[in-house]
């Protein structure tokens, strides 16, 4: 606070004193706590006997604007702890609500303790309605009680009944904290369906990379019919969605961790917002979640809250869906991860290998598997290699007559049972593999801070050079897995223009460009996605060299010549068929359309 905010303060305050004791209004809520927190900070005799004055006031105007809920407006805080191996969370009685959440199992990027929750970016706000108008349950003082691994936050009356419960308990070994509210006297004054739930949570800061942690943030939502969805993620922009059906939990997700709210039961309705600064290095994005808890269903919603890391299989023990904070891409290659390579990464870790070993391994099993379509892909290359003469002639017969080039390689095609398709077949065939593991490895919290050679963390960028200055598109430090796998691409790309047929001369040079824009894409993306790339680039090129190995061009060449022989006469079927089909229709349209230009002159 600077000085003229102090002094404008102080001139507020004894005016506020001075209003008070002459004409003694009815203050609001407001009013009162900052009359108490003056009072609290007084000392000397006088000011003694103005707090005496001040408090039996402020009681009287209590009573007569909050009722029952009077006498819990004020009191004393008192912190109270549940911990348990993964988890510590600490509580405070005024507000009865949690303050700070310290997960045992992780830490920042740089080393920190991680508070994935505290008191200055995380609140909540609960409104009970009463006859007294919408009380936050948040703002009153309760007695907190603790036992085990539950903390019972008790609002009582000046007679010591009870007038509600907030009851805190945390699982053992997990990161949920179940929450129930039970009502006691304030029963008979609740006058609405719902409690409005409204919580703040800025996101803050943990990860290496903040332009990647906010392209991962965002708040995730799972409704009633098995509908899972989510704000944008990408978007710099406010983002804001009225949900009107009802939701099972929704949370507050960042790449590596999340703050979820649970229910057995619905939310009846929810609005959600996220906003972005992004001049700010503290927080990644700010989450502000509005819910309506149906009052009637409370006490068998099985209300909890979930403050923990984004991994698979403790998720999915949360809740129906709750797994799908742990971003895997895209709904068609989502079954890939879910039940191939998370099994699979899962299996290798329990024989406590490296992470950077479990890749290569990793590497080795999809390669293997997937190699049959390679070898495909590489006969068919060879077929095509070794029609050229063929089709190099056809070309030199018909010139300039492209329609019947095409027309007359088809049937070529047709006869020797070769296809160009079938080359490129195998490769779209491997694609969901490709992405499915491009979106597992960078979110796969298991990397998560596991160094590997010069990698520091394989859930992040592997930097061997900081630059004093960043390149447009590219940044400003250098990846060395990602130069690697470029390098790699490279080498893959000249290996390739020499077994494959290129229509276009001009091609050749042009895929070389590849490699040097996927260095600046890649640049910045999880060393442990590169690494694999890198590696699984060196693994095709191997295969390529062994197929050579195995593929015999002379048997090719004479199986070949025979289904020639046989099919000489033979009119095209199939794909072939149909699109030589296609290629006389199209030059009978062209033909038509220059005689009709011909008669028109």
């Amino acid at each position: 606070m600077d000085k003229n905010q102090t002094t404008g303060f102080l001139i507020l305050s004894a005016m506020l004193v001075a209003y008070m004791f002459f004409f003694q209004p009815e203050p609001t809520e407001e009013t009162v706590t900052n009359t108490t927190e003056q009072v609290d900070g007084q000392t000397s005799s006088q000011n003694k006997q103005t707090e005496v004055t001040q408090t039996v006031v402020s009681d009287s105007v209590l009573q007569q604007q909050y009722g029952l809920f009077s006498a819990v407006m004020k009191g004393e805080e008192k912190d109270l702890v549940l911990s348990n191996k993964k988890v510590e969370v600490v509580f405070n009685s005024k507000g009865g609500r949690v303050e700070d959440v310290l997960i045992l199992t992780h830490q920042t990027y740089d080393k920190k303790d991680l508070h994935l929750v505290n008191k200055d970016n995380y609140s909540v706000q609960e409104f009970l309605p009463t006859t007294f108008g919408n009380i936050d349950l948040n703002t009153l003082y309760y007695t907190p009680e603790q036992s085990g691994n539950k903390v019972a936050m008790v609002a009582r009356d000046p007679n010591g009944q009870e007038i509600l419960r907030r009851v805190y308990t945390l699982e053992d070994d997990q990161y949920v904290v179940g929450y129930e509210l039970i009502l006691g006297t304030a029963k008979q004054f609740v006058t609405g369906d719902n409690i409005s739930y409204k919580w703040n949570s800025k996101m803050m800061a943990i990860e290496k990379d903040m332009k990647t942690s906010r392209q991962k943030t965002t708040v995730n939502y799972y409704t009633t019919e098995d509908k899972f969805d989510y704000l944008s993620m990408a978007s710099t922009k406010t983002e804001e969605e009225a949900i009107s059906t009802p939701l099972k939990w929704v949370s507050a997700k960042q790449k590596f961790f999340n703050v979820g709210f649970v229910t057995d039961k619905q939310f009846n309705a929810a609005n959600l917002k996220e906003t972005t600064d992004e001049a700010s290095l503290d927080i990644v994005k700010t989450a502000d979640i509005s819910l309506q808890i149906p009052l009637a269903s409370m006490s068998e919603a099985n209300l909890r809250y979930y403050f923990g890391p984004n991994e698979y299989r403790v998720c999915e023990q949360v809740a129906t869906g709750f797994e799908d904070n742990v971003y895997l891409g895209w709904s068609w290659t989502t079954p890939l991860s879910k039940y191939i390579f998370i099994p699979i990464f899962e299996f290798l870790e329990g024989f406590q290998l490296g992470y950077g070993l479990i890749i290569f391994i990793m590497v080795v099993l999809v390669k293997s598997v997937l190699y049959p379509l390679t070898f495909n892909s590489y006969k068919s290359m060879a077929k095509m290699r070794l029609l050229k003469p063929e089709m190099d002639e056809l070309k030199e017969k018909y010139g300039d007559d492209q329609m019947k080039v095409q027309q007359e390689t088809m049937a070529l095609y047709s006869k020797v049972g070769a296809s160009p398709l079938s080359g490129c077949i195998p490769m779209i065939a491997q694609m969901p593999f490709f992405v499915a593991l491009y979106n597992f490895f960078p979110n796969a919290i298991q990397l998560r801070g596991q160094a590997f050679l010069w990698a520091d963390d394989l859930s992040a960028y592997d930097s061997i050079l900081d630059l004093p200055f960043s390149i447009p598109f590219y940044g400003d430090h250098v990846s060395l897995f990602t130069l690697l796998w470029a390098i790699s691409m490279a080498g893959y790309t000249y290996f390739q223009n020499q077994i494959q047929v290129q229509s276009n001369p001009q091609m050749k040079y042009f895929s070389y460009i590849s490699p040097v824009i996927f260095l600046f894409i890649f640049n910045s993306f999880a060393a442990g996605l590169t690494y694999y790339y890198f590696v699984s680039n060196c693994f095709t090129i191997i295969q390529q060299l062994a197929s050579k190995r195995f593929v015999n061009e002379d048997k090719i060449r004479k199986v070949m010549d025979e289904n020639k022989k046989k099919n000489a006469n033979k009119k095209a079927g199939g794909f072939a068929a149909r699109l030589d089909k296609a290629m006389k229709e199209q030059q009978k349209a062209q033909q038509a359309a220059k005689k009709k230009g011909k008669k028109e002159d």
